[in-house]
């Protein structure tokens, strides 16, 4: 097992990083949001403690090197659904709602992949990997389908 980390914002002096913990075959296992370089070093600990992951398999890709990535057209965007927590205590609903969005999505034709995460704040949607956008138009496409996705599934109506 493996960890990936990746650096993909900097908003008002704050990174926000993706942190990856991967299996054997390079399969994301899990995938965690976290912002700021402590809680970082902190979730990074914590699964190497877990996993018994030594350093040599703890990759870090910075905000730079995030954003020289080889683009393919191909590509989805990410999309990260921050949902109320109390959505995750019933087995089976996440899923289920996932693959509600996942068939919306499908039918309209994107290329999305889709990360529920749970959240005590308010329910929102966020896509982690803009830069394969090109344009002014293709932003407001995103903005758009975004608040549709809100507006469809009910987030941050609760």
């Amino acid at each position: 097992m493996k960890i990936i980390t990746k650096n993909y914002s900097l908003q008002n002096g704050k990174r926000s990083y993706l942190v990856y913990l991967l299996d054997h075959n390079n399969k994301s296992l899990e995938c965690f949001d976290i912002e700021g370089e402590e809680k970082r070093l902190e979730k990074e600990e914590e699964l190497s403690k877990k996993y018994n992951i030594n350093t040599e398999n703890v990759n870090y890709i910075s905000l730079e090197e995030f954003k020289t990535q080889d683009i393919n057209a191909d590509n989805p965007l990410f999309l990260i659904f921050y949902l109320d927590k109390e959505m995750f205590s019933t087995k089976g609903i996440v899923q289920a709602y996932g693959d509600n969005v996942k068939q919306y999505l499908d039918g309209k034709g994107d290329n999305v992949r889709l990360f529920f995460m749970p959240t005590t704040e308010n329910e929102r949607i966020e896509c982690i990997n803009p830069i394969h956008i090109d344009g002014k138009n293709e932003f407001e496409k995103l903005e758009t389908l975004i608040v549709e996705i809100e507006n469809k599934f009910h987030i941050g109506t609760h």
